[in-house]
């Protein structure tokens, strides 16, 4: 049964999808190598704790919901990572679209899952009178070729958050909690930032958001196996999401 709380699980990559009639796009050789690393697999169980969920329903591959739509406000466009990919994790060449099947792309999967997101966030004000976002990711244990931030010493748990969104109260607790229960935390590093729609973003306060990132190698190992560790991590999500 769902929970009754201003709470929405958004788990935007842990889908490895990708619809049949987009695969003769890929032109990469290492399409199942690039799902392995940038997947964020199992978030959509590890972050299901009886909240609302939003859960994205194909690979990122295909389309990011969590990168800004227009490419001139996305820093990731610039090397081929913005709402739609075209480049690898490496910087290979991932698949060759038209701007046409592009625009196609994004209506049919972005503009549909942002839909998505805006009603529940507008159902939790309406009932609540505010709404938290928990934005659910996970990160490879080392810094892949195309991330910002190339720091080899990773964290065990990441809290990403948005200056505007996200209660200063809130940061504590998550760090707080993680860090009593013997996890190394840190805040916006080497993500930062939380998902907020953009109808509510720097517009309306009761919408708060924050982001929590998992070290894959406290719950998978690289053959994608769940670890011993694996319920653990899930029972912490449980708790601390009980707490805030």
């Amino acid at each position: 049964m769902q929970k009754n709380n201003p709470i929405i699980i958004n788990v935007p990559h842990s889908s490895t999808i990708i619809p049949s009639e987009e695969l003769k796009y890929f032109t990469t050789k290492n399409l199942q190598h690039e799902l392995d690393v940038m997947t964020d697999h199992f978030c959509d169980d590890l972050f299901d704790t009886g909240e609302r969920m939003i859960r994205f329903p194909i690979s990122r591959l295909v389309c990011d919901p969590e990168r800004f739509r227009d490419d001139s406000k996305e820093i990731m466009a610039s090397i081929g990572m913005g709402a739609i990919y075209t480049r690898c994790s490496d910087g290979a060449e991932l698949k060759s679209i038209s701007p046409a099947h592009k625009e196609k792309l994004l209506e049919r999967y972005y503009d549909r899952y942002h839909m998505e997101l805006e009603n529940a966030v507008q159902s939790a004000l309406d009932r609540f009178d505010k709404c938290l976002i928990i934005d659910g990711h996970s990160f490879y244990d080392e810094p892949l070729p195309y991330e910002l931030n190339q720091d080899k010493n990773r964290p065990d748990i990441c809290i990403g958050t948005d200056e505007n969104h996200t209660p200063k109260e809130t940061e504590h607790i998550l760090k707080q909690f993680f860090t009593e229960r013997g996890y190394t935390v840190e805040i916006n590093r080497p993500f930062a930032g939380s998902l907020v729609p953009l109808k509510y973003y720097r517009k309306d306060k009761r919408v708060m958001s924050v982001m929590i990132e998992v070290n894959r190698r406290l719950y998978i190992d690289h053959e994608i196996r769940k670890k011993d560790g694996y319920f653990r991590v899930k029972s912490d999500i449980a708790e601390i999401l009980s707490k805030i």
